[in-house]
């Protein structure tokens, strides 16, 4: 366990494909069981309902309707009427982003969506950990690409904004911050990002994040008008409320906040509580990105990725896929460098988590927030570590 010595290269090939292969045939038994949708009545990609259903009242010439549950919801029902409701939160640039799949059918533009977004999630892990087949087989074989595809989520193209943001920062700055930019479509993810960036003194991506922020902002108001994004800023009570009153499922979260108030604490002491550990991990990662700290890139990488799913208290089970390139730089750090004790087994133990995190949330147990916050506190030793060591351990094959 203390080495690792377990995880082979062939069991990292073989046990994904079997995962995989049981995951899609599960999959496949439930739909067809239940006439091609899920046993609630939903599509499958039952949240992607919001984001078709909203391109394609952009493109009918309201832009606002997403905005205002009072006609998002019935809007949603003429489509599928026994699947519920699906508020949408997003900032009108990303509903600029789904604006070409609302000319689609319904189960065509949720295929197009999940192959280009995970074929870049891909891609970018690929560039970072190299072993091209490999990678892509562990990057569809991580349970929580499964939770992706069946919520129909966006947590592939979060991964590629981020995680090739943090990859192509060293030598490319402007263009990662421009993928910086595009990733404010989901701004819970990105609160330590400017922490970090300022920390390392990347002006070159802080210019260019902002840059494309505000271009997003002129077109998306060109697009749809100012009162769409009114509408947008007016729902933001409700948002908050859907957190506040567990109105999505404190359960189906990832957060210290959530797994506290399953454990049947107050808002407010939960929050307090959520913002002691997001300091903490706040001041971790200023300090692991100083120049003058000396920990590598990689691993700094992966203690913001780890770092943004603990800092949020709005995090939910498909945003772990954050981890994929988060495991993808301290694997590429490991295997040039050696890895530390209990290291690779704890990164076997996060790849399964999103897996067992299912069975949990089911019996009402949110643990992941105790998994996440281990890790992050095995990056730091790792970071403390590199300090003048360039080689940390025995490389790994």
């Amino acid at each position: 366990m203390a080495s690792g010595d377990w995880i082979t290269r062939q069991r990292l090939v073989v046990y994904p494909l079997l995962m995989l292969t049981l995951i899609v045939a599960t999959t496949g038994y439930v739909l067809a069981s239940n006439g091609g949708l899920l046993p609630n009545g939903a599509p499958f990609g039952s949240d992607f309902v919001s984001y078709w259903v909203a391109a394609r009242q952009a493109l009918a010439g309201a832009p606002h309707l997403p905005y205002d549950r009072a006609l998002f919801e019935p809007a949603q029902a003429a489509h599928f009427p026994q699947s519920g409701y699906f508020a949408f939160f997003y900032p009108p640039h990303y509903l600029a982003y789904m604006l070409p799949l609302g000319a689609l059918p319904y189960y065509g533009a949720l295929g197009l969506w999940m192959g280009v977004s995970f074929a870049a999630a891909a891609s970018m892990l690929v560039a970072i950990a190299g072993h091209g087949r490999r990678t892509v087989i562990l990057a569809l074989a991580f349970p929580a690409a499964f939770l992706t595809l069946a919520h129909g989520q966006n947590a592939f193209l979060s991964a590629a904004l981020f995680g090739g943001g943090l990859y192509l920062l060293p030598r490319r700055p402007v263009l990662a911050g421009i993928l910086f930019g595009l990733l404010t479509f989901k701004p819970q993810l990105g609160l330590l990002i400017p922490l970090a960036l300022v920390a390392a003194g990347q002006w070159r991506a802080i210019a260019a994040a902002g840059a494309t922020l505000l271009a997003l902002i002129a077109a998306s108001l060109g697009l749809f008008g100012a009162s769409t994004w009114l509408a947008f800023l007016a729902q933001s009570e409700h948002a908050m409320q859907t957190m506040q009153f567990g109105l999505v499922d404190w359960y189906k979260m990832i957060s210290t906040y959530a797994a506290l108030r399953v454990a049947g604490l107050g808002d407010g002491a939960a929050m307090t509580v959520h913002l002691a550990v997001a300091l903490a991990v706040a001041a971790t990662i200023v300090w692991a990105w100083l120049p003058r700290s000396g920990v590598t890139h990689q691993t700094r990488s992966a203690l913001l990725l780890t770092g943004a799913l603990l800092a949020t208290p709005f995090g939910l089970n498909y945003d772990l896929y954050l981890l994929a390139p988060a495991l993808a730089f301290v694997a590429a750090r490991g295997l040039r460098a050696g890895f530390l004790p209990y290291e690779k087994t704890m990164m076997a133990v996060l790849f399964l988590a999103p897996m067992a995190l299912l069975a949990m949330m089911a019996a009402g147990i949110a643990v992941m927030p105790i998994l996440l916050i281990a890790w992050f506190a095995l990056l730091a030793r790792r970071a403390a570590a590199e300090r003048g060591a360039p080689m940390l351990a025995q490389p790994a094959e």
